[in-house]
């Protein structure tokens, strides 16, 4: 017993005297030594950081009777490490004064390791506590709706697939939850930063990450080098229309260094792809006619900046499509996905196009086919004023009143707003124990009101937390999807709306809730190749319809009002499409959505252009412009084409005149893209 006290007290005193001076002990033991895909044991391990996107080895240490000891001076701020030398992942750890036990693990799995001993490694040692408990919770969330489910929809597995579908989503978000209640509750710990930058960034939309979580942070931790990350890497998120592009650098194929800045004066089609992407090389067509339309008229360049990690496959493309034009340069730092500037513009797919303005400004995002080729016409036509907004493919979501009066299911709804007032509390509560510890003069000084903000962004993370958790624990009501489109849907990245529409239960998704959650998804991910929403249709026979009833064919959706001259000129290119159609092996549907308010003048329309034929279909929305169909497709202007395939996907949003024309024959012909992509050698 006297051995056992002795040794523990001088573990202690040696762990203290480390901290004091600085120094760390990192001591690893290993169950099993093996590799996982080589028959070979680990001989030697290392200890390593990212810095500027790059892993850089700091020691190493050789293994010895499966055992491995590191030493040295820990860096002034706690900073996440790791530990490498397996063929199957690396040990995580946060690298500070002490000692730090690797626990016995198996080298064939490193990534299963847990760390403890020091502060910050006993907060991240119980995060994966909490993840692995979260994946237990998971389990019997899916065992549930298993045993939930009558007999011929358990064994039956189409029918079960949609229950099961639902649960692996609320599971998925609910570790997000969890992620988010940890955060809030260790704030003070550098953690918490890394746990928002690798599992809640993408999460949220750059407002909400500065309004709470940055916000959150408690002053002592906004120096550290994670926090400053953070707030680079959210100024990059926040890009916008109308605000500076950041500048971005690389080399191009001769080794020549260019930078956006030297473009300065042209537009600038900035192009993310890479040799590999095939929708990428689609697009090559596309940009050289942008090239050609633009050449001699107004200064124009395009920056093909590639995340290529190989040079050769790199400049192979370049040569095999004949990318080579004056004013189409072409760079790379051959980094992948870790390249600095497709972190700086948030790329997380590729194809990706940003239009620079002559200033500097952003004028676009996401241009592609004839969405950049109508903008290409209007900087050729100075139809642009290119430092306001120009991006077509930036939808709103249809905002839903806070007070709602057709409340499903309201017993549910009163439990839902306890949660608000909850909040309210915490808030109060926190600045009562401020007042009686610093004074009610404090509150009224910079460092209190400080104080304050960073309570209400703590208690909004905790709001959030549960109200999200509240509504996917209640998946199966009506009320679930009407308030993740109120209150969910506008703090998160408009990719991860999808996953909210996946976690409504089966038993609702016929609810108009559910539907409208689902269209205010599409809405904002409205562009080439993804689903576009599905409207109601209001029919001149007084029906209605919906325009999914429509899939199975080629659609051509077009926003219009009688009023409109422009749209009065587009109609003879409608009515010969609608001629062609009827004669067309591929089908073709026309369906028309008037915006005029006044039924009669609608009514007269179509009889005096001859525009009512029974497989023409003509609808009208009373609300006009306002309405929701309108908002929901972001129209801005009439005409408005729409061009959607059999799918229920938007082939282009841009159409107008011949160009729609060429376009709809190319499509009927059987040609999906603008031009046929030149074939790979």
């Amino acid at each position: 017993m006297r051995q056992k006290l002795l040794s523990a007290l001088l573990f202690f005193v040696s762990s203290a005297i480390a901290q004091q001076e600085g120094q760390f002990v990192i001591t690893g033991t290993m169950c099993i030594d093996s590799l996982r895909y080589t028959p070979q044991t680990v001989k030697k391990i290392y200890l390593s950081h990212e810095v500027n996107g790059q892993e850089l080895v700091v020691d190493s240490a050789v293994v010895t009777n499966k055992q491995f000891t590191l030493k040295g001076t820990a860096p002034k701020q706690v900073t996440p490490y790791r530990i490498s030398g397996f063929d199957n992942g690396t040990i995580q750890l946060f690298l500070e004064p002490g000692n730090i036990t690797v626990l016995p693990f198996d080298a064939r799995f490193p990534v299963g390791a847990r760390v403890k001993g020091t502060p910050a490694n006993e907060v991240l040692f119980a995060y994966q506590a909490l993840n692995e408990a979260n994946s237990q919770t998971a389990k019997e969330r899916m065992d549930k709706t298993l045993a939930d489910l009558p007999d011929e929809v358990r064994n039956n597995d189409k029918a079960f697939y949609p229950y099961q579908r639902a649960t692996y989503y609320v599971n998925s978000l609910s570790y997000r939850t969890a992620a988010m209640r940890f955060v809030c509750q260790h704030l003070d710990s550098p953690v918490a930063l890394y746990i928002i930058k690798y599992d809640l960034f993408r999460f949220f939309t750059p407002k909400v990450l500065e309004e709470q979580y940055l916000n959150a942070v408690p002053p002592t931790l906004r120096q550290h080098p994670m926090y400053w990350e953070l707030t680079n890497l959210l100024r990059a998120a926040s890009l916008e229309v109308g605000k500076p592009a950041p500048d971005i650098e690389g080399e191009t194929p001769s080794g020549k260094t260019i930078t956006l800045a030297d473009l300065r004066g042209k537009y600038v089609l900035i192009d993310f792809w890479a040799s590999w992407c095939a929708p990428c090389r689609r697009e090559f067509p596309v940009i050289k006619q942008a090239l050609q339309e633009l050449e001699g008229s107004v200064p124009f360049a395009v920056l093909s900046y590639s995340i290529d990690s190989k040079k050769q496959e790199w400049t192979n493309c370049i040569a095999r499509n004949n990318l080579s034009h004056a004013n189409w340069l072409h760079a790379s730092v051959l980094k992948g996905w870790s390249s600095p500037a497709a972190k700086l513009y948030n790329v997380e797919a590729v194809p990706r196009t940003v239009l620079i303005s002559p200033k500097g400004n952003i004028v676009a995002f996401d241009l592609r086919g004839e969405q950049l080729l109508n903008m290409v016409k209007k900087i050729k036509n100075g139809e642009l004023k290119p430092d306001e907004s120009a991006s077509a493919t930036q939808n709103t979501i249809p905002i839903l009143p806070e007070e709602l009066t057709d409340i499903p299911d309201k017993d549910l709804y009163a439990q839902y707003q306890a949660l608000a007032r909850q909040c309210d509390q915490s808030v109060a509560d926190s600045l009562s124990a401020l007042r009686r510890s610093r004074g009610e003069r404090f509150l009224t000084t910079e460092d209190g009101k400080a104080a304050e903000k960073r309570f209400r962004a703590q208690a909004n993370i905790a709001l959030t937390t549960n109200r999200l958790q509240f509504l996917l624990d209640h998946n199966t009501s009506p009320l679930m999807p009407l308030l993740m489109q109120r209150d969910m849907l506008p703090l998160f990245n408009k990719e991860y709306g999808r996953q909210l529409v996946a976690t409504v239960a089966p038993q609702i998704l016929s609810s108009p809730y559910t539907r409208a959650l689902d269209n205010s998804v599409r809405s904002l991910n409205l562009m080439q190749g993804n689903d576009v929403p599905d409207i109601t249709l209001p029919l001149a026979d007084g029906t209605k319809k919906l325009l999914s009833n429509y899939q199975g064919q080629y659609v051509l959706l077009t926003f219009w009002a009688s009023w409109c001259p422009d749209c009065r000129r587009e109609l003879p290119k409608l009515k010969q499409l609608y001629t062609e159609s009827c004669h067309a092996k591929t089908k073709l549907t026309l369906v028309s959505v008037s915006l005029d308010k006044d039924e009669a003048a609608w009514r007269k329309a179509l009889k005096t252009f001859g525009i009512n034929s029974p497989d023409w279909i003509q609808a009208r929305d009373i609300q006009g412009t306002s309405s929701p169909s309108a908002k929901l497709f972001g129209v801005r202007e009439i005409p408005m084409n729409v061009l959607i395939d059999p799918e229920g996907k938007a082939i282009s949003l841009t159409l107008q005149g011949d160009e729609l024309l060429t376009r709809v024959r190319q499509i009927l012909s059987g040609d999906l893209y603008y031009q046929q992509e030149t074939p790979k050698k």
